[in-house]
């Protein structure tokens, strides 16, 4: 492996970047940020179109269910898809946008809402968060 890859698909390879980076074969910086954007892949993210409180409108995300957790820590209290009104007529049933009621309102000026979702891209590639958090440690620290 020459240099840093645009993507690091596997846990494998990160874990040769972060040997190569230890013996100083690749900047210490640039791996710790592209480390950092892999713990993004565990989350679904949706535009925020409106906020009231705790209840948020965003655009429809199928992805969202009671339960789930926010990147911020937030609980989704609950979840109502709303169908559009252009398509009365179809077969099949057009949502819209999504209104989702969390335990408390998101932080203030909030763009998006990202939802944790066990079956990430991470763990589907093999990649462990443990792992990941000591490399960002290691890599912050060097």
């Amino acid at each position: 492996m020459r240099g840093l890859p645009a993507i690091i698909q596997t846990r494998e390879d990160l874990q040769n970047l972060f040997a190569l980076a230890r013996q100083g074969d690749i900047d210490i910086a640039k791996l710790a940020e592209k480390t950092r954007s892999l713990l993004a892949l565990q989350y679904h993210s949706v535009p925020i179109v409106s906020v009231d409180g705790a209840k948020v409108i965003t655009r429809y995300f199928p992805e969202v269910s009671k339960g789930d957790s926010t990147e911020g820590g937030l609980t989704v209290k609950g979840v109502n898809h709303i169908e559009s009104d252009e398509s009365p007529d179809s077969e099949t049933t057009q949502y819209e946008t999504t209104e989702i009621t969390l335990s408390k309102a998101p932080t203030e000026g909030a763009a998006t809402l990202s939802i944790y979702k066990a079956e990430n891209h991470l763990v589907q590639n093999g990649f462990d968060i443990a792992e990941i958090n000591y490399i960002l440690g290691v890599l912050d620290n060097a």
